[in-house]
C-alpha cells in the first residue's frame, strides 16, 4: 500500500526576519519595532548604542545586538543591517560600533 504524496503548501518567500518586521517585531530583540513604516523607519540599527560588530575568523564582521546574552554557541541573535528599523529598546550611538 502505497501513501499518496501530499504536495506542501506554497512558500511566500519570506525569511524569518521579515516575518517578524512584518508583525511590528525587530528580529534580534522580539520587542516591538519603534516605528511602523519600515520604509522609512525614525530609526535604524545602524544607528543604536546597542549594536557592536562580530569579528569571524576570517576577518568578516558582522553587525549584532548587544541587548541579546551569548548563547551556548557564543551567538548572539541574528545578523543584523545598518538600515534595519530599530526597536523601542533603541539607543542613539555616540560613536561608532564596538566590537563584540
Amino acid at each position: 500500500m502505497t501513501t499518496p504524496l501530499i504536495s506542501a503548501p506554497p512558500r511566500s518567500g519570506r525569511g524569518s526576519i521579515r516575518v517578524y518586521l512584518d508583525r511590528g517585531e525587530h528580529p534580534a530583540t522580539k520587542v516591538p519595532l519603534l516605528g511602523t513604516d519600515l520604509d522609512n523607519p525614525p530609526a535604524v540599527c545602524g544607528g543604536c548604542a546597542n549594536t557592536g560588530l562580530k569579528q569571524l575568523g576570517d576577518g568578516r564582521q558582522r553587525l549584532k545586538c548587544g541587548l541579546l546574552p551569548r548563547g551556548t554557541r557564543g551567538l548572539r541573535g541574528p545578523d543584523l543591517r545598518d538600515s534595519m528599523p530599530a526597536c523601542v529598546k533603541y539607543a542613539a550611538a555616540s560613536a561608532a560600533p564596538q566590537n563584540t
